[in-house]
């Protein structure tokens, strides 16, 4: 059991950011949404900011696309729905390069959007808890074999009990 320790460890670590990210992101209303929507050509930090989201969404950059995407009703449901347990690592790999940008944190990136601030911390704490889990996955891999090890030598040790 100390393997599933370790792994709960692990992610306890990642957790306080993505909770922080999702209630940024449930203080976003329609009117921050247009705020970003509303550049024709966006500042650059705002524009780093949403390629980073559109790449973990698995859409296109361009800001066509992003406009495109924040007009979507449900763009706000789809970010905080989104599957952060099963993001390829090649994606993650592209996200580094924009989380490894000076600019890119989220107090900077909100004294010029307070959307894209908020997105800025959401595309941090994906990031934070998809490398925590990579940690973590090998650990509860290892704890499933473990346990159904268990279950296999406790069933042969009752039929055992059985015939005696």
């Amino acid at each position: 059991m100390i393997l599933a320790a370790d792994a709960e460890q692990e992610l306890k670590k990642a957790e306080p950011a993505l909770i922080a990210a999702q209630q940024a992101l449930e203080m976003l209303d329609k009117k921050f949404i247009a705020e970003i929507k509303s550049f024709s050509s966006p500042p650059p930090d705002v524009a780093t900011v949403m390629s980073a989201v559109m790449i973990i969404l698995g859409k296109d950059t361009s800001w066509a696309a992003v406009k495109k995407e924040l007009a979507d009703s449900q763009f706000v449901k789809k970010v905080m729905e989104f599957d952060k347990e099963n993001i390829p690592p090649q994606i993650l790999k592209k996200v580094e390069r924009y989380t490894k940008m000076e600019n890119f944190q989220p107090a900077y990136v909100s004294k010029i959007s307070q959307a894209a601030g908020a997105l800025c911390m959401w595309v941090r704490s994906i990031e934070d808890f998809s490398k925590a889990l990579k940690v973590i996955e090998p650990k509860r891999k290892k704890k499933a074999y473990a346990e159904e090890q268990l279950r296999k030598k406790i069933e042969f040790l009752e039929g055992l009990q059985a015939e005696f």
